[in-house]
């Protein structure tokens, strides 16, 4: 059974590094506030969200079957700076177990509760 929680943010303890094209927030400057942190765990992994959106980008990822090519477009690499986590996004780090048809399906119902329990 998933387990959902959320944590006050502390800057030496959560790290975003989930990033996507709606959202490419990196670290909370000191005018950004970042009350909670959102984690999900579910198949012995836990996610981290810095945002309710960053779990509904992770949902909308784990409820296709399918995924096209990871590659970056050429006129997107701008984007990604020349560190190794930035180069590679966040679903391209993702152990590849969770991509199995069981747990991809437990995964999914997981976002949706704790999208489901975080946005009331």
């Amino acid at each position: 059974m998933a387990k959902i929680w959320k944590e006050k943010y502390d800057s030496l303890k959560h790290q975003n590094k989930m990033y996507f094209d709606g959202d490419m927030t990196i670290y909370p400057s000191n005018n950004i506030e970042i009350k909670w942190i959102y984690f999900v765990k579910e198949c012995s992994f836990v996610f981290e969200f810095h945002s309710i959106s960053q779990i509904k980008e992770c949902q909308k990822y784990f409820s296709k079957k399918v995924h096209p090519s990871s590659a970056i477009p050429e006129n997107k690499l701008h984007l990604y700076g020349g560190d190794h986590f930035e180069v590679q996004r966040w679903f391209e780090r993702l152990p590849i177990k969770l991509f199995k048809e069981p747990k991809r399906i437990k995964i999914l119902k997981a976002l949706n509760l704790a999208i489901e329990e975080f946005e009331k």
